[in-house]
């Protein structure tokens, strides 16, 4: 269901630009020898906990905070075999906890991300990291190769990795903004299945109107793609790229011929709908 809110939020100009102002309240030193990748034995008890929420409250609050709907469940199970080396997953970012609906519709399994550093330096810092969130260097190319490797070694001991390919959280915006291609050469490389999840939206009705403002969430899983072999990485990459562009957007009810629809990736460019 494609839906268009009317909520007075302010879209930044920049198709990546963050929206969120974050109270820091401690600084992370991302340098090259921060843990990227926890493996400490409280890490491990405090996944064990989120694992145990993924099938109790979590999905109890998502339905309550967001009349979470989960839409193509069942091709998880369908495609079992096609995932257990691994896969990576990405989709719109669209509202503060969308990855904790998408750890609900995942379970059981429990991934990782790359995260905003200036998310991590905030009040919900802690959570983000028990939640898998690799935080994203800025200022050290030593410090990115660090984070590299932590994400090389999530795909290689067939774990499961988040993107957010849009590269920034808009509130509750209904298109799909432009995609980095980054993110997909991660697939080619590593050959994994790219596994398509879309966020919509639809309004609030009856009692659902006493309880928020913010339109109602519907989360849609799609069927995996995967990497052309016969392609140069290169190659792969720009077709995977504009593949998961076009099927992104039909998810959520963009098709050819709607007048959101776009098939040029321009960052730089990229007009805003609202």
């Amino acid at each position: 269901m494609y839906y268009r809110h009317d909520l007075p939020y302010q879209y930044p100009d920049k198709c990546d630009q963050h929206m969120i102002d974050v109270k820091h309240l401690r600084d992370v030193p991302l340098d090259e020898n921060y843990p990227y990748l926890q493996k400490s034995t409280w890490f491990k008890i405090q996944r064990g906990f989120l694992h145990f929420c993924q099938y109790t409250v979590l999905p109890l609050v998502m339905y309550a905070r967001h009349g979470l709907h989960i839409h193509g469940r069942k091709k998880l199970k369908q495609h079992k075999a096609l995932f257990e080396n691994g896969l990576i997953t990405v989709s719109n970012h669209v509202f503060m906890w969308d990855f904790i609906c998408i750890m609900v519709a995942m379970r059981p399994k429990l991934g990782y991300f790359p995260a905003w550093k200036t998310n991590l330096e905030g009040p919900n810092g802690p959570l983000i990291r028990m939640a898998g969130g690799i935080p994203i260097p800025t200022h050290s190319m030593r410090s990115m190769v660090s984070f590299k490797h932590a994400m090389e070694e999530v795909l290689e001991t067939g774990k499961w990795l988040h993107f957010f390919p849009e590269g920034s959280m808009w509130f509750y915006y209904p298109d799909i903004r432009p995609l980095k291609k980054a993110v997909f050469k991660y697939a080619v490389q590593y050959d994994r299945p790219v596994l398509p999840i879309a966020f919509s939206f639809r309004p609030r009705k009856g009692l659902w109107k006493l309880l928020g403002k913010s339109p109602l969430v519907d989360l849609h899983i799609g069927d995996p793609m995967l990497p052309d072999k016969s392609l140069s990485v290169m190659e792969a990459t720009r077709k995977l790229h504009a593949d998961a562009y076009h099927i992104l957007q039909g998810m959520v009810g963009i098709h050819p011929g709607h007048p959101a629809y776009r098939t040029e990736q321009d960052l730089e460019n990229y007009q805003k709908t609202m």
